[in-house]
């Protein structure tokens, strides 16, 4: 958070709650020279580390006389733009980012439009993380630019930081819907489609390589040509695409009263490399059951003693018609809205078979 003045940014920390009387400390940084600066650096984060070690030695799970759970000691820092200006050197930047990184909040007051953007920088060079800058103003263009999400406010200071952003409101208070209902909405919709993307595509490619072994691996392909060419554009788009736009595992009032499930997101549970593994499983299992269970149906019409085989692409016809019916139930199976209109719609695409 950046603030005008230093009582100011205490006063505002207070207000909106970044600042609790709960916390074990506040540090000031507000040294004027170098060595100042990072004296206090590295003791705010000695006695950061010093209560940590206490209450992990303790269990971590300490329990007041009241019976109730006693929560981690919590700490902030406030630094004004004179010591911010030493903090963010060469030398003492990873410093400053260590013990910041330890702390609940961090306040700078009094900053230049530059130093907002070299703290957006300094943690997205060294941290794992997506960065926000939220801004009102015509200062604030270089920090909404930095991140890797801008958010301006269109108030009394103009439309720079507005026309600057990804997204715009009018009001603070519109951030917490912003990330908390429709930003974990996209990350559960964008994780939905891509691990139906990669399954569907998954089994469409494994089916074709299972019959390479009764063709002799010659060019001859399983579906036909049509069909291939708009496999991934109308049979199976239409599911993933209504997948992507409308699937909601939580509705908007539970996303905002339980904010803990937005971390889910934060730690990519929904989407990393073991879910990867699993669609990519899943894909190569149904590819075996339909190809298998269709050649095994009609093996006696491939070399029938009568001489007489059935065509090769009424084969093909049925296989890319089970295919298709398949990846469609999929969308319906994982589908956590499916009794709302997007399961109607996803449900109508099976017409295409």
């Amino acid at each position: 958070m950046c603030c005008c003045v230093a009582e100011t940014a205490i006063n505002i920390g207070y207000s909106c709650k970044l600042l609790t009387e709960e916390m074990k400390e506040v540090f000031i940084i507000d040294a004027d020279e170098e060595e100042g600066v990072v004296e206090q650096l590295k003791r705010a984060n000695d006695q950061v580390d010093s209560a940590m070690g206490e209450y992990n030695q303790a269990g971590g799970d300490v329990v007041d006389k009241e019976g109730k759970h006693r929560e981690p000691p919590l700490f902030a820092i406030v630094l004004n733009g004179h010591s911010l200006q030493y903090a963010l050197l060469k030398d003492n930047e990873l410093q400053l980012l260590d013990t910041a990184s330890k702390c609940k909040a961090v306040i700078c007051c009094r900053v230049t439009p530059l130093q907002k953007k070299l703290v957006v920088d300094l943690v997205k060079a060294h941290k794992k993380a997506v960065t926000l800058a939220i801004g009102d103003g015509a200062n604030d263009v270089g920090m909404i630019k930095a991140a890797h999400i801008g958010v301006g406010i269109s108030g009394q200071e103009g439309q720079q930081a507005v026309l600057a952003s990804d997204y715009s409101f009018g009001q603070f208070r519109y951030l917490e819907r912003l990330l908390l209902v429709h930003g974990r909405w996209s990350y559960h919709r964008m994780t939905q489609f891509l691990r139906y993307f990669f399954y569907k595509n998954f089994v469409f490619t494994f089916t074709q390589f299972l019959f390479g072994f009764f063709c002799g691996f010659t060019a001859q392909t399983l579906y036909d040509a049509g069909y291939i060419s708009i496999y991934n554009v109308i049979y199976t788009s239409f599911p993933v695409l209504a997948l992507a736009i409308l699937d909601q595992d939580v509705d908007e009032g539970r996303c905002i009263k339980f904010p803990k499930l937005y971390v889910l997101g934060q730690q990519n549970v929904l989407f990393n490399t073991k879910i990867f593994a699993r669609s990519l499983m899943k894909g190569i299992t149904h590819a075996i059951v339909i190809f298998f269970v269709l050649m095994g149906c009609y093996y006696k019409n491939f070399y029938p003693s009568d001489g007489y085989e059935v065509d090769y692409q009424s084969f093909g016809y049925i296989a890319s018609g089970a295919l298709t019916f398949v990846v469609t139930l999929q969308v319906l199976i994982v589908c956590l809205w499916m009794f709302r209109p997007q399961g109607v719609f996803i449900s109508s695409t099976k017409g295409y078979i």
